[in-house]
């Protein structure tokens, strides 16, 4: 009798550890996921603080580009109406992405990476006479240079870019006569932006180079309007 009851003493006893050793695994299991998650947050943590350092990063206008210049238009004589003056690298910073050739005019579009956010800088080139180039370069609150005989004007502006059936507003109305701002229409979506601008004329041709959403420096946009010019 005194052994049946030992059997079932072990047999508890032995249940009892098992149980025990099962609590004591799944503990473990339990620390060593929420290390693992805890371990993962901090990684993301730190990824994100990575990100948002280089996203705030002042941007460096004498890297070179991450991608290579495609070629430039042939034959834009019998394309567009005139040959203006191109490059596919502005600097070593901005290389040609695309073109859009029409008549009288062609549209040179610069980056420095594939992928932007929103940034834009284009050289454009519209063949017209001078009368119509001082017509429709911005007379107030602009900046005159001089370089090699050519009379070069600078502008910054707020660029309202709307669509067709925004109202105009008083403000920016003011804005626009004061020229600290432009409106543009065509736009899905309303939204502002910065637009900086050198405008020039030469053998016949308005030559705009055109920064959008970004601070490209103001020597730095002279220098690249100087090289266009030189090309």
């Amino acid at each position: 009798m005194k052994k049946n009851n030992d059997d079932v003493i072990i047999k508890a006893i032995t249940a009892l550890v098992a149980v025990l050793i099962v609590i004591a695994a799944i503990v473990g299991i339990i620390k060593i996921s929420g290390s693992r998650s805890s371990n993962n947050n901090d990684t993301q943590e730190t990824i994100t603080a990575e990100e948002d350092k280089n996203r705030n990063k002042p941007e460096d206008f004498n890297a070179p580009a991450s991608i290579e210049p495609i070629a430039l238009p042939d034959d834009l004589e019998a394309t567009a109406g005139f040959e203006p003056h191109q490059l596919n690298m502005l600097t070593d910073h901005y290389a040609l992405v695309s073109y859009d050739i029409g008549q009288d005019s062609v549209v040179y579009h610069y980056q420095t990476a594939a992928a932007t956010t929103g940034e834009r800088l284009s050289v454009i080139c519209t063949k017209m006479s001078q009368n119509d180039y001082f017509a429709s370069v911005p007379q107030k609150n602009v900046t005159t240079e001089n370089y090699n005989n050519i009379e070069l004007t600078y502008s910054e502006r707020w660029l309202y870019s709307v669509p067709n059936n925004f109202k105009m507003m008083d403000d920016i109305e003011k804005g626009i006569e004061e020229g600290t701002m432009e409106i543009e229409y065509g736009n899905d979506i309303e939204e502002v932006i910065t637009k900086n601008s050198f405008y020039w004329y030469q053998d016949g041709i308005k030559y705009e180079i055109q920064v959008r959403n970004q601070s490209l420096p103001y020597n730095n946009l002279f220098s690249i309007a100087k090289s266009i010019i030189d090309a």
